[in-house]
């Protein structure tokens, strides 16, 4: 869902769950010849934002620095799946 959301806005997938120990990529993109790296958080009618804690952005900041070329950008996109359907935001250098 939120690859699809992406690519909409012009994003092109360049990998998907990257594990650079110590962490998770969820989904690696360039979009207007920047390379993003997205963490993608998922919730049931609560914020999917409060998922993205300290530890988690440090991890994905770590992530990025193991690969090559390293992120330009680290973004967040939330899915949050209610009874009036699903809500998709999206947080360019979310951190």
């Amino acid at each position: 869902m939120a690859e699809s959301f992406l690519r909409r806005r012009g994003a092109r997938v360049v990998a998907r769950n990257l594990r650079p120990w110590p962490g998770e990529i969820d989904l690696l993109v360039e979009m207007g010849g920047s390379l993003v790296a997205v963490e993608v958080k998922t919730r049931i009618a609560a914020d999917p934002a409060e998922g993205l804690t300290d530890l988690k952005s440090e991890r994905l900041r770590r992530a990025g620095g193991r690969i090559s070329p390293r992120p330009d950008r680290y973004d967040l996109v939330t899915v949050r799946l209610g009874r009036d359907g699903v809500e998709v935001r999206w947080l360019p250098g979310a951190w």
